[in-house]
């Protein structure tokens, strides 16, 4: 099977419009609360039983790059609407940690980076993974040699792994703790397979963390 088989699909996936609604209960943190509080006084607000909730899209993110601030905590809270488990966000965004990020983020905007820069800043920021350090990358419009930078998380790792799709099984064996190895790769793949099909990446994208793990080939019964 193969991911052009669904060219039709993935060419009208509105990517643009994925959302998660955001509440204000699950994102209380002391170090960055006055830039939370602006995001949420910013966009229209529902509430329910006094807590506030928003809805951020992927188009609010790739309009939110010219405030790199703004845009790191948006990111995260699409990303993570409920501030995920354990304290990586918490330590992201303490202190030296975010203004590291701010800096990194702003070298990375609009920007040619190599695999070998995007691994140091990894390493240099307790909490940053690849799942979200490729979800700044991506709606910064970042590239990596050339091609136009696009998210990897668990669910697309594992997508990768079914072995379902023709145009992906060269990375077959990919996991979380090596894909950085394989990212570059990876994005070859992504933006070749756009190309071809003349989708977005972005597109390709999402049809692999919506489908990459629940589509299975149909084949015919032989004929009598």
């Amino acid at each position: 099977m193969k991911i052009a088989d669904f060219r039709n699909l993935i060419h009208e996936f509105p990517f643009k419009n994925q959302s998660f609604d955001i509440s204000s209960k699950n994102w209380e943190l002391k170090s960055q609360q006055s830039l939370i509080n602006k995001i949420f006084e910013s966009k229209e607000m529902q509430s329910q039983n006094g807590n506030k909730i928003i809805t951020i899209s992927r188009n609010d993110l790739m309009n939110s790059k010219s405030d790199i601030k703004e845009f790191i905590i948006k990111t995260l809270m699409w990303g993570y609407p409920t501030k995920g488990r354990g304290k990586n966000i918490e330590n992201m965004l303490n202190g030296k940690n975010f203004e590291k990020l701010v800096q990194i983020l702003n070298q990375y905007r609009e920007s040619e980076i190599t695999i070998e820069q995007l691994k140091g800043d990894i390493n240099s920021i307790h909490g940053l993974g690849l799942s979200t350090i490729t979800k700044f990358t991506h709606f910064l419009n970042t590239t990596i040699n050339r091609n136009k930078a696009v998210i990897l998380d668990n669910q697309i790792i594992e997508g990768i792994n079914t072995g379902r799709f023709e145009e992906l099984n060269h990375l077959k064996g990919i996991s979380y703790t090596n894909a950085l190895n394989s990212y570059s790769e990876y994005l070859k793949t992504i933006n070749d397979v756009s190309k071809a099909l003349s989708v977005e990446p972005d597109q390709v994208e999402m049809f692999l963390f919506t489908f990459g793990r629940s589509l299975s080939e149909i084949k015919l019964p032989n004929s009598l």
